[in-house]
């Protein structure tokens, strides 16, 4: 009876799992369904819009699309106006339904295993209705009333076609690198034989043909807005300006071969079985044809012998034993068969079903119970991306030397590729003004609100990203707002906005600020701690040098030209170049290994140098290491503020030093250009020369000595009015040079210690760059009240107050500040941080000199000595234990 019983229990139990895992029969069914009627209905209306759209240009065609107006006969314009009219209303939707077969294809590829890109491909999947349902409706109601779009008549208000066009295109790029990028490493990170992830990956990367059409189309539609005038071309209604059918024609074609071209790649994919049957061998790999044939001659030897297969196995390898269950139907929705209780055995039939598994079958297959194995032995440091297999890195705390050097070599990009921006941005900001004709304070307000994205970003999406996912998803994150930001300058220059500039400067800021998030202490804690300065004044150097550049190729290759022809369009494809750019990088940074750094790692580092979160001031009872965070934050905004304020009015300085009966150029010998470029030249050396010097003083007395120069110099410059233009300009030029350091060592410092709170750290201080958007403000408003040369009491007034912060590191602070923030030589030994290899008992001070010999002389020794130091070898302890009464036992214990 009790068996029994048992026995009832467990088939009702059996029962209760079977009834759980069909309970989800109707919500596959439901979902299935649905979405290949989506796509069925999809892929009918693109095939359907696509031909009315190519229908509409053909036929155009015949009434004079692609002629000049001499040749186009008066019978033909009302059909000739309503054909481009309808090509207008129905470029949108036929991409709009494009794009939505694909990315609903991609929902049906990961509606059970891939939560990142059925995400993405909700999100781009909105991005493209609404973008499309908007455009749509503009173009259909481009004309006020609607008939006056393919009539004549009088009162009449219309869109330019081209402009309309020329704006909407980032839109349309954005959707393509995203419909692009977002399969490419879920691809990539399948199972698969090379060959065949090869062939999957290059399909899908057939998308590209679409962007690159896109790209042309876009010139052909720049071509035909050069060919208008730029106050007709604001103005005019589809089919009207000198020779629009001749200049319209090829953007119209493009147009078309985009829509066809991306319904070709929508389609390969679906190829496979074509291919199968007619080139298998791209399909089929060798090596697993070769290992089912063998299987195949396996099973068939032992069925003639009749003898078990079990008996062919080594007798080295254990046999796993599992108990007997209840056979349950297949758990996955390929319809993979269990073998029959029999034994007996199909190859050939199991091959076809493996063949017939196609992609999709295997993207969309949940994760299942994994069998009883015997374990290999898989190695922990090594990650594997599907083409290569890649050395996981060690912990962002561990890494130095060439480890270091590459890493903060990799990331050192991303300080290149905001330095460049930021060059860009101060210069087209200038450009803008005068194409615009934009008030002085509106200028100013297009660089604030560049700095308003830095308050936004590291405190919402910067810090979270970098608390929950690491230093790479931040990159990743902070470069696609980035790239999202610089195509948006696309349709601000097109429609010369304002509001559209502001936005665009915004968008750009919020991306780089989360980059910057992340990158800063990146370079901080990569390598050495007691070089975190050294470092991070190299990287924000090369950011220096990155900007420099930026402006040296804004003045003399993209304005050049800007006042004989006030247009932004070399801007326009500049910045679909760094668009593409920061797309390649952000699936660089997806395939590189970086080290990370979790909090407990930053918590065991601080303690390991002596810096505790619970120490606190005798006196006043606050924390230390928050103390000097609220100061660097302060000094931080402070000095930002202070750094904007120089590079907007530095040449509005030199030019009230101008006599009115003189030129800029009789008095300082070069122009307004060249001297601001001289400037952040000495910026960008300034931090050069003091990354050196970071390794044999401390860096808190360098800071010292570069905001009480920054001080002393501003006096002058604002108090004495007697003073020559030269002397002004030598005297802005040395504040130019005291300037670059400051900002990488009031970060790398007060990042110094933070331990679980140095993310959180990170996101104020990078935040605290939001000084930039308030104070250029303040300064103006004084010239209004005064004059140029005396606004520069404020830049003076903000030095003086960041000052606070070296004063309260050397002086005010006392001993407990100075040991968090001044690097110390700590060094792995026997596993552990250790200090440095000073002895206990030697109260010599600590000088540069005596530094820079410990340097020289362990870099002598590491040359010489070629073999591992005794704090690098394995450390092996005997212990002898005591068996029976008192005997003691041979079996002494190692450990290692």
């Amino acid at each position: 009876m009790p068996i029994v019983a048992r026995s009832d229990f467990q088939m009702s139990s059996t029962d209760e799992t079977i009834a759980q895992l069909h309970s989800r029969s109707n919500t596959v069914f439901v979902v299935t369904t649905v979405t290949i009627i989506l796509s069925s209905v999809f892929v009918a209306a693109r095939l359907i819009v696509a031909f009315a759209l190519s229908f509409a240009i053909d036929y155009g065609t015949t009434k004079g699309l692609g002629k000049h107006d001499v040749e186009i006969e008066p019978q033909w314009l009302p059909s000739l106006r309503k054909s481009e009219y309808a090509f207008t209303i129905l470029y949108n939707p036929a991409l709009m339904a494009t794009k939505n077969s694909i990315l609903i294809f991609y929902l049906r590829m990961s509606r059970n295993t891939q939560t990142v890109l059925r995400i993405a491909s909700y999100v781009t999947l909105v991005v493209v209705n609404l973008a499309g349902v908007v455009l749509t409706f503009l173009n259909a109601f481009q004309c006020s009333p609607v008939r006056a779009a393919w009539t004549d008549g009088s009162n009449v208000k219309c869109l330019s076609i081209i402009t309309l066009y020329s704006a909407s295109a980032p839109v349309n790029i954005i959707t393509d690198l995203a419909i692009l990028v977002l399969p490419i490493p879920v691809l990539t990170g399948m199972r698969l034989p090379h060959r065949q992830k090869a062939i999957l990956v290059f399909t899908f990367a057939m998308g590209i043909f679409v962007a690159i059409v896109d790209v042309v189309r876009i010139y052909y539609l720049q071509q035909a807005s050069r060919d208008f005038d730029s106050a007709a071309l604001k103005n005019s209604k589809l089919g009207t300006g000198e020779d629009f059918a001749y200049n319209a024609s090829l953007a119209f074609m493009w147009s078309a071969v985009e829509v066809n071209v991306g319904i070709i790649c929508a389609c390969i994919p679906t190829l496979k079985p074509l291919m199968k049957r007619i080139l298998p061998a791209m399909i089929t790999d060798r090596t697993t044809k070769a290992r089912t044939h063998s299987g195949e001659k396996y099973q068939s030897m032992s069925s003639q012998l009749g003898v078990s297969p079990q008996l062919f196995r080594m007798e080295s390898i254990p046999q796993v034993s599992t108990p007997p269950q209840v056979a349950l139907p297949p758990l996955s929705p390929m319809g993979v068969h269990s073998p029959s209780i029999d034994g007996g055995h199909n190859p050939a039939g199991h091959r076809e079903e493996e063949e017939q598994m196609d992609m999709m079958d295997f993207l969309t297959t949940p994760a299942m119970r994994r069998t009883a194995t015997v374990h290999t032995g898989a190695t922990e440091n090594t990650t594997y991306f599907g083409f290569v297999n890649m050395k996981k890195p060690k912990s962002m705390m561990k890494t130095h030397g060439k480890e270091s050097l590459k890493y903060c070599t990799m990331v050192t990009i991303l300080f290149f590729l905001w330095g460049f921006s930021y060059g860009l941005l101060n210069t087209l900001n200038v450009a803008i003004a005068e194409l615009a004709n934009m008030s002085e304070s509106q200028t100013i307000g297009l660089t604030s609100a560049y700095f308003g994205g830095y308050l936004l970003g590291p405190l919402t999406v910067g810090q979270w990203v970098l608390r929950h996912s690491g230093f790479k998803s931040t990159f990743i994150t902070g470069l696609c707002i980035y790239g999202v930001g610089t195509l948006m300058f696309w349709p601000s220059a097109v429609l010369t906005s304002f509001p559209g500039f502001l936005i665009s400067n915004i968008v750009v800021g919020f991306g780089l600020s989360v980059l910057e998030t992340a990158a800063n202490p990146f370079l901080a804690l990569c390598g050495p701690t007691h070089h975190a300065e050294f470092r991070l004044l190299l990287a924000q150097a090369v950011q220096a040098v990155a900007s420099l550049l930026s402006q040296l190729l804004a003045e003399k290759v993209l304005f050049a030209g800007i006042s004989e022809r006030p247009t932004l369009i070399d801007v326009q494809w500049t910045y679909l170049a760094v668009a593409l750019f920061t797309v390649i990088l952000s699936l660089f940074f997806y395939y590189t290994p970086l080290p990370e750094a979790s909090d407990a790692d930053l918590q065991a580092q601080s303690e390991h140098l002596e810096i505790y979160p619970t120490r606190k001031f005798p006196l006043t009872g606050i924390s230390v290491i928050y103390t000097t965070l609220v100061f660097a934050v302060l000094s931080q905004a402070l000095y930002v503020g202070a750094q904007e304020c120089l590079s907007s009015f530095f040449t509005p300085l030199l030019d009230s030093r101008v006599p009115a009966s003189e030129t800029f150029t009789q008095i300082f010998t070069f122009t307004e250009d060249n001297w601001l470029l001289l400037g952040h030249g000495l910026f960008a050396i300034g931090r050069f020369l003091f990354a050196p010097l970071c390794l044999l003083f401390p860096p808190r007395t360098l800071l010292l000595i570069s905001m009480i120069c920054l001080t002393a110099l501003s006096i002058p410059i604002f108090a004495i009015e007697s003073l020559s233009p030269t002397a002004i300009a030598g005297l802005s030029l040395m504040v130019f040079f005291f300037e670059g350091p400051v900002f990488p060592i009031i970060f790398a410092s007060a990042l110094r210690g933070m331990g679980a709170q140095t993310k959180i750290a990170a996101s104020a201080l990078t935040a605290a760059v939001s000084g930039g958007s308030v104070f250029a403000f303040v300064m103006y408003g004084v010239q209004k009240s005064r004059s140029v040369q005396y606004s520069f009491v404020v830049f003076m007034v903000l030095n003086a107050v960041g000052m606070l912060f070296p004063l309260y590191l050397n002086f005010f602070g006392g001993e407990a500040v100075k040991h968090q923030v001044d690097p110390r030589d700590m060094r792995i030994g026997r596993g552990v941080w250790s200090r440095g290899d000073r002895r206990e008992g030697d109260e010599r001070p600590d000088t540069p000199i005596r530094r820079l010999s410990e340097r020289v002389s362990f870099l002598v020794q590491k040359i010489a000595v070629r073999r591992k130091s005794s704090a690098e070898l394995p450390v092996v302890e005997h212990r002898e234990r005591k068996r029976g009464s008192g005997e003691e036992g041979g079996g002494g214990e190692e450990e290692v």
